[in-house]
This record gives structure tokens, C-alpha cells and sequence, in this order.
């Protein structure tokens, strides 16, 4: 790639100028150290997120910045608000493994669209679909998985909740739940047994524009195509009320007897000793700002240095023009290391050549299975790249060597802390090991049971039985914007094989016609925080007051979508990008 970052380079204001690693570690140095003394660890912000999931590149590289105690995000942009709720019920967030799939009669994809966005799932998936059984798909649109399951149901933005909890009382009042696991594994069922008066199927129809009989056919198959396994999206809980929907959607499964019947995140599930890896075990950070508020804290000029590895804050934090506003301040020092010149290495003060993962040792693991792979380098770092470990390391040599022992570790012993010595070994000699998951019969709530009525939601305030929104309320004028993953772009990186996410506002036939909109005009997408110009798509897979656009996508005017997208927090901590309200104006035709 031209864009390939192969030598530390410092932003001089009027590019960048190519420098040797001995300035750049010094300058790096200098700055932080002069922050951490005048004004203290807080104002220090280390930003990383999953651009890599490595042992050592992503958890390892955290020591020195635990020990330094600087500030950090709490990650939330992502899961958050599922994470919250599935704990709220079952303790922890682990469930049904890949293969697992294989064993199964029938597939939920529950605002997921496993078809673009898990290749490694959907595959699993259609097995089921192969085999005679069933694959449903509930969203908001006609996505690639809807088009290739069975049967889709299209809810309306933010109504999800209302179905499940339409569909738990079909299956209790129609006594096609299982007493006996009932009894025996769950606790609250009887005050949830009240609480869904509320939720007649007359009610859920209104709320979410499901037919009653489409319900009952829904709840019918469940009950009769076990074991099934829900597969929750985590677009489906980034939006008000986000929690409380995944909450509704997660307790079907125990009342027909299923344990831990969904597939969400499952490293909860896989033992690996994170926290002694990262040193969160014995130092920590001091402080955890929300990752949704980062671009208004940055804009405002809460730190005065700022080092971003694995992330492209710059791209896809909402609120996102005003991160970059905030970095090019006078008073903040900003380090990005980076494999390519991303959205935010160009803005950066200082940018530092990290090398891919076919350049350096790791070892990888999944949120989804259950297999570490030892991943060893096949060419050596391109340009002058240094690691993420090895980086931490040198930056550690300069302004920590008292603790230099115990924070930089031979990278075999950060995975014998990660794994143990037995899987240690069979990395080392097979390259590959099995992890034995947590057993799914094991609740780690208070009560130590599937808990239908929370205990710990009580002490915290929160609903003690789901309680989801009935959906986006908008004005006249008003769309709800959703963003996910397109077919060619999981994130960001792949700009690099396919080029720019490409500019495209999906549209209902009823909502262009009213705005007088054809198939290819240019569009103006715009709110209170930016504006957005694309080329419209008339989609007959939307439903009215909705639009949909590529996650990341970057506008003709050059603005990317998440400038757009809300930055507000949800009651279960996370982000709410999917409640985004916008308006959409006709600018004009390409010919």
C-alpha cells in the first residue's frame, strides 16, 4: 500500500518530516514526561480498541500505561449495553460457541447480519438451513442474512424488546415453557409472569408493526425446533433503551429450558488471565472515562497528551469531526503508531511504523471461538515497524526503568500468564490450542440462577424485570439512522484492499418519493453535530422513517458518518449510535 507507514515521522504543520527513532522516542518521552509532572497521570489518555486482539499487542501493550495509572476509556462504544444486560441475567456474557451451531434445528439472527458481518458463523448457520432446520432473521431492514433465511421479521427501530417479551408470554400462556428447568435454574419467574400483563400481543402488534400471527408462529417454532440459539447483534443494543432489549431477548431461551441459549461475546467464557497480562491485576488505571465522550472531551482540551495505537478514533468515534478538532489543538501532544496514514495518524503530531500482523509473534483469540492460534511472523517488519510490546518496552526503557523488569516480560512468559503452562506448550508445538469453556450451567448472578427478576439491577438502580422502550420516537421530518457492516468493510483497514467506504444513503421507496428523491441523486444527511453528502439508494428492503448507510462510510464532502452519529450514553453505559436522528434534504442529480 503507498499509505504504509514505514518510519517515525513528526507533523511539522506543514507535513510531515521523516525522523530516526532515537527522536522520536526522545520527543514522545520528553512530552509525557513533562504532562505526567505538571499536570498529573489524568491528563495523559491512551486510546487503543480492537484493531488487533492479540496477547501482546493489544493486552500486554497496556502495562506500562496501568502502571503510569493514565487515563483510559471504558471501551463501551462497542457491546457495552448487551454486555450489561446478559450479566444482569446470567452472571457473564458467554454462550453458545461456534461449533455448537452444527448441533442445532433452528437460528435466531437477532439484529445481526451474520451473513456479512461473522463469514465465520454464517457458514455454521446455513449448515442448519441444509440440514431441514429453520433460520429466522428479525431487523429493521432486508439484509443478506433476511434474503437467505427462512423467514425474516421486519420490526420497527427499537421495538425489539416489545417482540421478545411478546413472544415469553405467548409461551407462558400457552404453557409451552419448561416448568421443571424453571424451577430448578431461574429466579423471579412468577413477578415475571406479572410484569407481562403488559405485553399482550395486541399491544406488542401496535409497538412493533408485527402481525399477532407472525408472533405466534415465531414463538410456536421456537418452542418446537430445540435446541436453537439466538444470535444477538451488537447493533441491535447500540441505541436507547439498548440494554433493556437485550435483557427481553436473552430470557426466551431459559424459559424453554435452554441454557445459555444465545451467542454474544464469549471470551468471559475462556480462561485466560487477562488481567495479569495487562497488570489491571496490580495497577490499573485511575481513571475510566466513557469512550462515547471522548471526541466533546477532547475538543474541550481535557489532556494534554494522547497516545492512540489500534484504533482510528478519528473515523469511527461519534461526534468524530470534533476529536479531530480537539487533537490539532496547541495544547495537547498527540502519538499515533500505526500500520498505515489513517484518519488519525494524519492529524497526529507524532507517528510511529507498527508492523501487520504477518510481521510479529502473537497469539490470537476470539470473542466468538474457542481456539488460540500461535501466530508467528512469515516476512520481517517492513520499513523501521516496531511492535506494540516492543514499543511499550522502549518507551518503558526511558521514563519507568525501575520497574523495567516487572513490566516488560519475555513475551513467553506474558503467554504462560495468559494461558498456563499445559496450553503454553501445545502453542508452542502445534501452534494451536483448544480452551475448555466455563461450563453453561453455571450462573455467576447473586443468586447463582438465571435471574428473570435482577438482584444486582435492584442495587443499581435499574429495572429489576426487562423493561425495553417501545421503539424511536422521531419527529415529522425526522429519520433514524443506522449504520453496520458492508460486505466489503468490516472496519476501516479494509479501505486498503477495496478503496473508500463508499458514500451511499439507503432510502425507502415511500420516504423518496416524498422527498422527491430518485435512485443516484445527491443527498444532504445532516443534524446538530454535522452534515453529510451522499449519493441516494432507493431500497425496498427499508421501512419508512428509517435509512441505512455503510459503518464508516466517508461523505463527498470528506466528513465520515460518525460525525453524524450521537455520542449520548445509555442507562447501561454504552453507545446509543443506532438512535442517531437526522433529516435529509435533495441537493441535486450526478449526470
Amino acid at each position: 500500500s503507498s499509505l504504509r507507514v514505514f518510519y517515525p515521522a513528526v507533523n511539522t504543520g506543514f507535513g510531515f518530516r521523516r525522523v530516526d527513532w532515537d527522536s522520536a522516542l526522545e520527543l514522545l518521552t520528553s512530552r509525557l514526561l513533562e504532562v505526567i509532572e505538571r499536570w498529573g497521570p489524568e491528563k495523559v489518555l491512551f486510546l487503543e480498541y480492537a484493531g488487533n486482539r492479540g496477547v501482546l499487542t493489544r493486552y500486554a501493550s497496556r502495562r506500562l500505561w496501568n502502571y503510569l495509572g493514565v487515563t483510559q476509556t471504558d471501551g463501551s462504544i462497542c457491546d457495552a449495553n448487551g454486555d450489561k444486560a446478559l450479566r444482569l441475567v446470567y452472571g457473564s456474557t458467554y454462550g453458545v460457541f461456534p461449533h455448537e451451531i452444527d448441533n442445532l434445528r433452528m437460528v435466531v439472527a437477532w439484529g445481526f447480519n451474520v451473513a456479512v458481518s461473522a463469514l465465520h458463523l454464517w457458514r455454521r448457520v446455513l449448515g442448519v438451513k441444509e440440514r431441514g432446520g429453520i433460520i429466522y432473521t428479525v431487523d429493521v431492514r432486508l439484509t443478506e442474512n433476511a434474503r437467505l433465511s427462512n423467514k425474516f421479521i421486519k420490526v420497527r427501530p427499537g421495538s425489539d424488546g416489545y417482540l421478545a417479551l411478546g413472544i415469553a408470554k405467548y409461551l407462558i400462556d400457552h404453557n409451552l415453557v419448561n416448568r421443571d428447568f424453571i424451577e430448578r435454574y431461574t429466579y423471579g419467574f412468577n413477578e415475571l409472569v406479572k410484569h407481562l400483563e403488559n405485553y399482550s400481543l395486541d399491544v406488542v402488534e401496535k409497538v412493533t408493526g408485527v402481525p399477532k400471527e407472525v408472533i405466534a408462529e415465531f414463538a410456536e417454532d421456537l418452542a418446537k425446533h430445540k435446541p436453537f440459539a439466538i444470535l444477538i447483534g451488537y447493533g441491535l443494543q447500540r441505541r436507547r433503551g439498548g440494554g433493556e432489549i437485550v435483557r427481553s431477548i436473552a430470557i426466551i431461551p431459559a424459559l424453554l429450558g435452554i441454557h445459555r441459549g444465545f451467542y454474544y461475546s464469549n471470551t468471559d467464557g475462556l480462561p485466560i488471565n487477562l488481567a495479569g497480562v495487562t497488570g489491571a491485576d496490580k495497577w490499573g488505571p485511575k481513571k475510566i472515562v466513557s469512550m462515547e465522550r471522548i471526541a466533546e472531551e477532547v475538543y474541550r482540551g481535557e489532556y494534554k497528551f494522547i497516545y492512540i495505537h489500534l484504533h482510528n478514533p478519528a473515523a469511527t468515534l461519534p461526534n468524530s469531526h470534533k476529536f479531530i478538532e480537539g487533537v490539532k489543538r496547541d495544547d495537547v501532544f498527540v502519538v499515533v503508531h500505526e500500520t498505515h496514514w489513517s484518519d488519525t495518524a494524519r492529524v497526529a503530531d507524532l507517528v510511529l511504523p507498527a508492523p501487520t500482523f504477518f510481521e510479529k509473534l502473537d497469539a490470537v483469540f476470539s470473542y466468538s471461538h474457542n481456539v488460540v492460534y500461535l501466530n508467528k511472523p512469515v516476512i520481517d517488519p517492513l520499513g523501521e515497524a516496531l511492535g506494540e510490546y516492543q514499543l511499550m518496552c522502549e518507551i518503558t526503557k526511558r521514563i519507568a526503568r525501575e520497574a523495567y523488569n516487572e513490566i516488560c516480560l519475555d513475551p513467553f512468559e506474558i503467554l504462560r500468564i495468559a494461558f498456563g503452562d499445559e496450553i503454553l506448550k501445545k502453542l508452542i508445538e502445534q501452534g494451536y490450542a483448544v480452551l475448555e469453556p466455563k461450563p453453561k450451567n453455571v450462573y455467576q448472578t447473586p443468586t447463582g440462577r438465571i435471574e428473570l427478576y435482577s438482584t444486582q439491577a435492584v442495587k443499581e438502580g435499574l429495572p429489576p424485570l426487562p423493561t425495553p422502550p417501545p421503539g424511536e420516537e422521531i419527529d415529522e421530518d425526522e429519520f433514524i439512522l443506522i449504520t453496520s457492516a458492508h460486505i466489503k468493510y468490516i472496519h476501516t483497514q479494509f479501505e486498503e484492499v477495496y478503496g473508500g467506504v463508499p458514500a451511499e444513503l439507503h432510502i425507502s421507496p415511500e420516504d423518496a418519493e416524498k422527498l422527491g428523491i430518485l435512485d443516484g441523486d445527491i443527498v444532504e444527511v445532516f443534524n446538530e453535530r454535522a452534515s453529510f453528502i451522499a449519493r441516494a439508494v432507493i431500497d425496498k428492503g427499508l421501512q419508512r422513517g428509517v435509512l441505512w448507510m455503510p459503518r464508516h462510510a466517508r461523505g463527498l464532502n470528506g466528513f465520515r458518518v460518525s460525525a453524524l452519529m450521537s455520542d449520548d450514553v445509555d442507562a447501561y453505559s454504552g453507545a446509543v449510535l443506532n438512535s442517531t436522528r437526522v433529516r435529509v434534504r435533495k441537493l441535486g442529480r450526478v449526470t
